[in-house]
């Protein structure tokens, strides 16, 4: 009887092992992962563990070494400057382009036409993302690629920006992460010398160029109804009436202090409450240093309204700390 005991414990242990490595396997494959954003890169992306804070540079090509399951929604990629190197990130944090010897089929190619027809049809979206950049941490510290004159001059002394300014105002799609975009590929920028002069304060590339503009539009702007100039305009007024709010007062009355992300949200919801709060999040480079606000707001929103009801219209999003450490710090402009 001990024999046969010690057998059956033996071959139910076995089918618990095998049982929960099939329900954590991975599938090999091979190819491309394209970033469309700074997503964070996880070691584990169900603890959601990011021991160096990793983060994705938007454009930059990665190579895919896994997918967590045939119809998979996180994709393992390899970054080699990280550690450990090997990092899962959501599909929905870039595209990804699979080698042909990869056996397996991630969707049927029918599926996949309707998903990105779904994707960036212009106004198929249910909320907006308002990203508010603190340009001092994001000049000094975020790794962008390429030139962006606004920060040399910030960063030289010549230009002083001590408000928020407008990063960008998302059309955004559930269903579809950050992927909904594009839905005019075509679409050029044409804004009179009035509205560039109105917002430049607020997004001051356009103190010297209308590069980043035309990227916001062709990818955001063009899901929506309103016109290039009235759809800048508009986001300007809600960059204007964030900065004035608790967001923008809390920020400037801890330029160059390090504050702590759970006093920030305390301070928000004794103006806002906490619901309104739960539609807001951080984003910090090097989990380090603030360099964004983002705040969902509803697809309907009224302009008027005041930074409380614009925030309650919309979808809860990340949590409030986003990619932020316990301690940040408030850069101020200027190296």
């Amino acid at each position: 009887m001990r024999t046969n005991s010690h057998f059956i414990t033996v071959i139910v242990g076995s089918i618990l092992s095998l049982s929960s490595l099939t329900a954590t396997a991975s599938i090999r494959a091979s190819g491309s992962f394209t970033a469309n954003g700074d997503c964070d890169a996880y070691q584990s992306f169900r603890k959601q563990t990011n021991p160096d804070n990793t983060q994705l540079v938007s454009d930059k090509q990665y190579a895919i070494k896994a997918i967590n399951k045939k119809e998979f929604d996180w994709v393992q990629i390899l970054i080699p400057n990280a550690s450990p190197a090997m990092r899962w990130v959501n599909k929905s944090c870039g595209s990804t382009k699979f080698n042909d010897d990869v056996t397996f089929k991630p969707s049927s190619s029918s599926n996949s036409t309707s998903t990105s027809k779904r994707c960036n049809t212009r106004n198929d979206f249910d909320s907006y993302v308002l990203a508010l950049t603190w340009q001092p941490g994001f000049c000094e510290h975020f790794k962008y690629k390429g030139n962006k004159p606004e920060c040399t001059a910030i960063n030289d002394g010549k230009l002083n920006i001590t408000h928020l300014t407008l990063h960008g105002l998302w059309p955004n799609k559930t269903s579809c992460g950050t992927k909904y975009g594009y839905c005019d590929r075509y679409a050029r920028l044409d804004l009179s010398a009035a509205t560039i002069k109105d917002i430049a304060p607020w997004m001051p590339n356009f103190y010297y160029q209308t590069k980043f503009g035309e990227y916001e539009w062709k990818k955001h702007g063009a899901c929506q109804n309103l016109d290039d100039n009235a759809y800048f305009l508009t986001a300007t007024q809600l960059v204007k009436k964030v900065d004035d709010s608790a967001i923008g007062q809390f920020i400037k009355a801890n330029i160059g202090k390090n504050v702590s992300t759970a006093s920030f949200k305390k301070n928000l919801i004794s103006h806002f409450g906490a619901d309104a709060v739960d539609r807001i999040s951080l984003a910090c480079s090097q989990g380090r240093y603030l360099n964004e606000v983002r705040l969902n707001i509803d697809k309907s929103f009224n302009v008027n309204n005041s930074v409380q009801q614009l925030l309650e219209s919309g979808p809860k999003g990340r949590p409030f700390y986003g990619n932020c450490h316990k301690k940040i710090y408030i850069e101020a402009a200027g190296k």
